[in-house]
């Protein structure tokens, strides 16, 4: 009973610091210095279990395309919709600005918005929607079943409600930092700025 107690109270603590620890970054790495952010995040992959970052999707113009197909690039990838009237919008002028800011560098790093709404989201629509957003982002979809299995490689999550339909709330608003040879290497978590993303590659660079 005792070392039942222990066991709980262990893993309770675990729960709590890694919680800690997440805030403290994210606080963090919009005030603070971006070096020591880093050195922080590296911690605190040390204790979370690696991501695959895996996905067999199809481009806005129609092409089969796999996570292979970027290696030797970092990859910045996010999980929406187009229809998304709040979080989405906000994200995407972000990573949007983060690009821009990188100067030449941003040729290094490839924008990925994967559609989390399959059904709505054609491959027409994603096109004229990355287009609204930065000429070098791609939008991706699939079917429900590739999409969803894209989103749990990530450690992403979203919900379809028939009423109401998607709302802001119904999938986690995240953007994922991908290295050159496919390893996760952070999440940027909303909200967050075009500044501190664009801050935070470089240092990756």
């Amino acid at each position: 009973m005792i070392t039942r107690k222990l066991m709980l109270f262990g893993g309770a603590s675990l729960i709590l610091g890694l919680t800690a620890m997440v805030a403290m970054l994210w606080v963090h790495e919009t005030t603070g210095n971006p070096s020591h952010t880093l050195a922080m995040q590296r911690a605190l992959q040390n204790v979370i279990p690696p991501r695959d970052t895996k996905f067999d999707l199809i481009t806005h113009d129609g092409k089969p395309v796999t996570e292979r197909a970027y290696r030797g690039r970092f990859m910045l990838v996010y999980f929406g919709f187009t229809s998304c009237v709040d979080i989405c919008p906000h994200d995407m002028a972000a990573a949007a600005l983060a690009l821009d800011l990188l100067g030449p560098k941003e040729a290094e790093i490839q924008p990925l918005f994967i559609t989390i709404d399959p059904g709505t989201d054609t491959q027409a629509v994603l096109a004229r929607y990355v287009s609204l957003y930065h000429p070098r982002l791609v939008g991706l979809t699939g079917n429900l079943s590739q999409v969803t299995a894209a989103a749990k490689s990530y450690g992403a999550s979203f919900d379809k409600e028939p009423i109401p339909r998607f709302t802001g709330h119904g999938h986690s608003a995240n953007l994922y930092l991908i290295g050159r040879d496919g390893e996760f290497l952070r999440a940027f978590r909303t909200p967050t700025t075009g500044n501190v993303i664009a801050e935070i590659i470089k240092l990756y660079l």
